[in-house]
């Protein structure tokens, strides 16, 4: 069912109409199995058009439902900033992220990275990891104060 049927749905609400019209202006003289026929022609016709008009009808509601989409990822995208190596969603003086750049720039998804608050950044989705310029490594010695490795 596509919106193009619009005219076919017209054409038979049209019909119907001037059937009824027919037996309206119809005289007494004609016989009742004709006005029962014009009837039911009259019934069908109009059962075609309000099944169409229903399709219609659930069609307009699936575009509305992907038009809202499509105008959130639009609003999404507007309000994104690449910041190498990721991204942030700015609105107004707010700042919300980091977000992944391999899941936006892929699925379209706004993954938030988790971080160490020292330029280390980790995508749980992707398993991606990011390194600011901020990021040192640190090293981690074990001492040990055991006698066994004496004279060695």
């Amino acid at each position: 069912m596509d919106l193009g049927s619009a005219p076919a749905i017209v054409t038979t609400i049209k019909t119907a109409i001037e059937i009824a019209k027919l037996l309206k202006n119809s005289d007494d003289s004609l016989e009742k199995v004709e006005a029962k026929q014009r009837l039911v022609e009259i019934i069908s016709a109009l059962v075609d058009a309000k099944s169409e008009i229903i399709d219609m009808q659930q069609l307009l509601i699936g575009k509305d439902g992907e038009v809202r989409a499509l105008q959130e990822k639009l609003k999404i995208k507007a309000q994104l900033q690449w910041e190498s190596p990721y991204y942030w969603r700015v609105g107004g003086n707010e700042k919300d992220g980091p977000y992944c750049q391999h899941c936006y720039d892929k699925n379209q998804e706004l993954i938030r990275l988790q971080g160490n608050g020292e330029g280390y950044w980790h995508c749980t989705a992707c398993k991606n990891e990011y390194k600011t310029s901020s990021y040192s490594a640190t090293i981690t010695t074990v001492a040990f104060s055991d006698d066994r490795f004496d004279g060695y």
